[in-house]
């Protein structure tokens, strides 16, 4: 009879150690593999690993902010004076977004409490603000400049509903702390011209522009630090000895902004445009496609497309410009300047040149019709003068800017850009912190109960059916 074969009585102890030998590395490699994947998850700009989902995009930084902060070769440090503990998370998290973008920028938090005398050093710096520093140069955005209160819905129903101002306060900051040359802007006086209101003189400043005022009559010529010249809607024609000063700068590399009103007789400044390649369209611009004009407005109250180019870059993208009875520009095809359109109308809008006696806007057989341009921008190779021509009185007016949320100080501010070759800042829109509610349609409410009512527990039960069969037949 054979003898039966001693069992291993260590046999199971080994087996035990070897699974557990794997046990112990497989936990040490899933340790190692989640600390290195939290490593490089925070080592993440905050723009990948943190979803801006707020409702009016608080923390999505405007093409403005970054493309001025992707083209900054200066060492920005900005300091954020705040509480420990007691931190503005809108703002903390806007610093990140802006340290995402570019490496010569970075912030750190100040705390008064252990830096006394920190806000010392920065004239006007507080609790709140936030201090732009370069090597040799500072700028403070104060808590008030990052937070506005809306007074028309203060006044009218009490509630303080406020808007998010700090990206367009932190970019203008950055523009003005990494400036190096300041730029003059003058108004042109004596015939009746509209002043910039400060809607669009707030945006020259961000833009590093002085706007001063001048009389060519009593100055006798255009000052020699005049890097732009603006005549805004004049209710007279300029003499012609103006008109030659005028022109001798735009020949001697000048800027010119100019803004015309169809119902003046101006033939001294047309001639200066023509002498740019472009005259007036006969009649005054009426649309007919709903998207270009407001809603329950006249169709002469123009929403004209903004043609895409480097002059047109600063203004935001879905941000509207508002022309409101505007003539259109026709182009020389023989000119030695290189013309630009702007602002133009849809395709099917047309010109109504009997406007001063017709009853109706209606489109006669004999109105041309197309598409028109509105403004053009003409630069000449040679000399390096530079025009605009924005053909409508109303497009630089507070009202008519604000009836659009700011996008005409947008456009200035591009133009002003434009001409001086600066990389600044235009008027970058609020965000509004008033709270969305969500809402969800009934019919969806009835699916989703329908879901998680019947459908889910009935699929739950018939899994449990299944295993349970398949269990006992094994």
């Amino acid at each position: 009879m054979k003898e039966k074969k001693k069992a291993n009585p260590f046999h199971g102890s080994k087996r035990a150690f070897r699974n557990g030998a794997y046990a112990s590395v497989l936990t040490v490699v899933v340790l190692a593999a989640v600390i290195l994947f939290n490593l490089v998850i925070r080592a993440l700009p905050t723009k990948y690993t943190e979803l801006d989902i707020s409702t009016s995009a608080l923390f999505t930084l405007s093409d403005t902010s970054k493309n001025l902060l992707r083209e900054l070769d200066t060492d920005i440090t900005a300091y954020y004076l705040a509480t420990s503990g007691q931190e503005d998370t809108n703002i903390t998290r806007l610093l990140d977004r802006y340290a995402d973008e570019s490496s010569h920028f970075r912030w750190e938090q100040r705390d008064p409490v252990l830096y006394p005398t920190f806000a010392e050093q920065y004239e006007g710096a507080s609790t709140g603000c936030v201090v732009l520093t370069t090597a040799d140069k500072y700028t403070v955005v104060s808590y008030s400049d990052m937070y506005e209160m809306d007074l028309d819905a203060y006044y009218y129903s009490g509630s303080q509903e406020y808007t998010f101002q700090a990206e367009n306060a932190l970019t203008s900051g950055i523009a003005r702390t990494i400036r190096t040359t300041e730029y003059q802007l003058y108004e042109l006086t004596g015939h009746g011209e509209t002043a910039l209101e400060s809607d669009f003189t707030d945006t020259l400043d961000n833009a590093g522009v002085t706007v001063s005022q001048l009389n060519l009559t009593t100055a006798g010529s255009i000052p020699e630090d005049a890097d732009v010249v603006l005549v805004n809607a004049p209710l007279a024609d300029l003499t012609a000895g103006e008109v030659t000063q005028l022109t001798d700068y735009l020949n001697q590399g000048g800027k010119l902004l100019i803004a015309t009103d169809f119902t003046v007789d101006t033939p001294n400044l047309d001639g200066l445009l023509s002498g740019c390649g472009m005259t007036r369209q006969a009649g005054v611009l009426v649309e007919t496609d709903a998207d270009h004009y407001p809603y329950g407005y006249p169709q002469t109250y123009l929403l004209p497309n903004i043609d895409a180019n480097e002059i047109t870059a600063g203004v935001t993208s879905g941000m509207m410009v508002y022309a409101p009875i505007a003539q259109g520009i026709v182009q020389s095809e023989d000119s030695d300047y290189t013309l630009t359109p702007l602002l133009t109308t849809g395709d099917s809008a047309y010109s109504l040149e009997n406007y001063a006696t017709a009853e109706t806007a209606e489109k006669s057989d004999t109105d041309p019709e197309g598409s028109f341009d509105v403004a053009v921008a003409a630069e000449n190779p040679t000399t390096g003068g530079k025009l605009v021509w924005i053909n409508c009185p109303n497009v630089l007016l507070s009202g008519t800017n604000q009836s659009v949320s700011g996008g005409n100080a947008q456009l200035l501010g591009s133009v002003v850009n434009w001409f001086n070759d600066a990389q600044t800042t235009a008027v970058i829109d609020g965000k509004s912190m008033s709270a969305t509610s969500l809402s969800v349609p009934n019919v969806a409410i009835i699916g989703l109960g329908v879901l998680f009512i019947f459908v889910l527990p009935i699929v739950c039960l018939i899994v449990g059916v299944v295993v349970c069969l398949i269990r006992r037949r094994r």
